[in-house]
């Protein structure tokens, strides 16, 4: 169950744009002061913004599912919550001027996430995709990831109880994999730039691993490529079990059907295991 990255700063007050045909995204940053921090709200999963609409997508594949198939369901991380709603240049001079702010925000992000997750939990899904693209290092330094947004995945981690965590971060995380297998997420969703062999290598079945098919390939490539690609996936990281065939981030509009459906068939082709 996913929609869109800003469905938890909507409930705590931020303005959003919704475009005719892209998904909805922050219209302007909503926080400059502490003043602005105090006037968000820690938002009641069944009441506040589309939340409950959410909330109830999930019952309904529960129900329609049954034990067949398991449910994920997606929540953003605190330190890419906060970022939307401070707007990430000012995100980039509070990191180095005025902490004080950012983790005044994150502290409510951070709420604010934990008690979506668990209404997630109870109204069915059985793991949660914690997505933090604002974490990457294509965006912060791998200190910045260790000091604002690392303790914080931590605690939503925490929250979670048995259920299990998959994060993923966008971009080459190679310089913070150490870190993110020190968040206790369960698993972990790489994007195409990581090398899934060298993970596998260090860390073993310490932790799982879902990836890293590359999006672009999936939308440009032919289906042959897509499969092979596939292949390439599982001997480096599914030989011996804990790993996840999937793309390395989300999918591009238009992506064709047709390499969807190899990517599936080179799943059940090479991933069976004797």
């Amino acid at each position: 169950m996913d929609s869109d990255p800003i469905i938890e700063i909507e409930a705590m007050g931020a303005r959003i744009r919704y475009p005719e045909d892209e998904s909805p995204s922050v219209l302007e940053p909503t926080v400059r002061t502490m003043n602005d921090v105090g006037s968000l709200r820690l938002p009641d999963p069944e009441k506040d913004g589309r939340l409950p609409v959410w909330l109830n997508a999930v019952r309904i594949l529960r129900d329609k599912v049954g034990t067949e198939f398991a449910v994920f369901a997606n929540i953003n991380g605190p330190f890419q919550a906060a970022a939307q709603l401070l707007g990430m240049i000012e995100t980039a001079k509070s990191m180095r001027r005025s902490p004080e702010l950012l983790y005044e925000l994150l502290d409510l992000t951070t709420q604010t996430i934990v008690k979506f997750m668990k209404a997630e939990i109870k109204a069915g899904a059985d793991a949660i995709i914690l997505g933090d693209p604002m974490s990457s290092t294509s965006v912060i330094s791998p200190q910045e990831f260790a000091k604002f947004s690392l303790p914080y995945i931590q605690k939503v981690v925490r929250q979670a109880g048995e259920t299990p965590i998959i994060l993923h971060i966008c971009g080459n995380t190679t310089p913070i994999i150490d870190k993110m297998v020190e968040t206790g997420a369960r698993y972990l969703e790489l994007d195409w730039s990581v090398d899934l062999s060298a993970v596998r290598i260090k860390y073993g079945n310490k932790v799982g691993l879902i990836g890293n098919v590359n999006p672009t390939l999936l939308l440009t490539g032919t289906a042959d490529a897509v499969e092979e690609s596939c292949r390439k996936a599982i001997a480096a990281a599914g030989l011996t079990g804990a790993y996840i065939l999937g793309t390395g981030c989300e999918l591009p509009k238009d992506t064709p059907h047709e390499n969807l459906d190899r990517m599936i068939d080179a799943a059940e082709k090479y991933g069976k295991y004797t």
